[in-house]
């Protein structure tokens, strides 16, 4: 997931563009999509000799299953009647491509590895590459920056903003409920690291991202008990500061949020930007591809098509329409735009239920989802296997799908 997205651009070693090795600095995504297919294989079988069985539940496992059927269908169709001047075989190619995704990533990976080990790994990687990228900051500094906008050691801004969310919501877990075994250097770095992935995440100069991690900070002040003393008085403290912050500069605070979303204020280094008079442009914008195709929809790969056909280096962002349901409508038309909309109420029922789960791993996973929920709407639908956050919420989507909440034992597994 992480290494695909890394660039190398600040060693001055690496070229930009070595086909089929390189791409921008850093992994070409043909290596990419075949270590995921190579990936596939090897979890599909393994699962296979482990003699498993999906602990999936019932209404997830048939969302996947009409999902995908949806895709298949509209995909052939498009083919047929729509895409006819391009490639038949890279357009099955992206539904191959939406179909590892989806299995791989929220099916076989769930049901094979404890949700612990995922955290485990996911929070290490991420907080490891953006401290890194912090860490050589001072020594390519022009380098880390894209457009006023911190990027690290990652290809894109996207990246950046994805790995350190990440980091931020699967470490703040440590901080509000330390292991006691841990040594006081061990709880020392893990606050101090956590204060510098938020520096990283406001350098991003991202406005959801920013919304993101307050959401995710608040949920964990009350979702995540603690034994420690100076925790909760930590946490006592805050809730009055932040009230008292609330009575006194709630309106001042409120202007100013206005002001930067509507571009007469700047936030950290990215110049002044109307955010939701250019959101609005591109829902309009989205709107009007899908009144091309509103039945059969585009195709998963629209946005690398032009006049030149299918190419990786085509990617068009002008076409995203930067919303959920909008983005699922011109992909595959209104059956896809009908089941983007079931999926978004399942993604508020699972958030809600794992954040009440008794399982702390869960918790994380409900908040990661439940932090997320607006900028699901103001993003796209999630169909790349190349994608760093498409696969991260897939995940997320299947270990919350492995769980249900019961009055009795708290959490197990689920089959209904």
């Amino acid at each position: 997931m992480f290494f695909s997205k890394l660039s190398l651009k600040w060693t001055k070693l690496v070229p930009r563009s070595l086909p089929p090795l390189i791409f921008q600095h850093g992994m070409h995504p043909y290596i990419n999509f075949g270590l995921n297919f190579l990936a596939f294989l090897i979890l599909f079988f393994y699962w296979i000799k482990k003699n498993k069985r999906f602990a999936t539940s019932k209404t997830y496992s048939a969302f996947t299953i009409i999902l995908l059927l949806t895709l298949a269908v509209q995909t052939i169709s498009q083919i047929i009647f729509v895409n006819v001047s391009f490639s038949p075989w890279l357009q099955l190619s992206g539904f191959l491509m939406a179909f590892i995704l989806i299995t791989m990533y929220s099916l076989i990976i769930p049901n094979l590895f404890p949700i612990e080990k995922a955290i485990y790994w996911i929070r290490n990687f991420s907080v490891a590459l953006v401290l890194l990228s912090l860490l050589l900051l001072p020594l390519f500094y022009p380098t880390f920056f894209k457009g006023g906008r911190f990027i690290g050691v990652f290809k894109h801004i996207p990246h950046m903003v994805s790995a350190s969310t990440f980091a931020f919501i699967f470490l703040i877990r440590d901080v509000f409920r330390p292991r006691p075994a841990w040594t006081r250097m061990r709880r020392n770095f893990n606050i101090l690291a956590l204060f510098l992935i938020a520096i990283a995440i406001i350098m991003t100069s991202t406005k959801a991202a920013f919304v993101t991690m307050v959401m995710t900070f608040l949920s964990s002040l009350f979702l995540f008990p603690t034994l420690r003393k100076s925790i909760a008085l930590f946490k006592v403290t805050f809730l009055l500061v932040f009230s008292l912050g609330i009575l006194l500069f709630g309106g001042p605070a409120t202007n100013l949020f206005y002001e930067i979303t509507t571009g007469k204020r700047s936030f950290g280094m990215r110049k002044a930007q109307n955010g939701i008079k250019t959101r609005l442009e591109e829902v309009y914008r989205g709107l009007e591809y899908f009144q091309q195709e509103p039945l059969l929809g585009r195709g998963l790969l629209y946005k690398f098509m032009s006049g030149k056909g299918i190419k990786v280096s085509g990617y068009n962002s002008f076409k995203d329409p930067h919303n959920l349901f909008v983005s699922a409508g011109v992909i595959g038309g209104w059956p896809l735009l009908i089941l983007s909309i079931i999926g978004y109420l399942l993604m508020i029922y699972g958030a809600i239920n794992g954040m009440l789960s008794s399982s702390f791993d869960v918790r994380v996973m409900g908040i990661f989802l439940f932090s997320h929920l607006l900028v699901f709407i103001i993003y796209h639908a999630h169909f790349s296997l190349g994608g760093l956050g498409d696969r991260m919420y897939w995940l997320v989507f299947g270990y919350l799908a492995l769980f249900k909440l019961t009055p009795k034992d708290g959490v197990q597994y689920s089959n209904k």
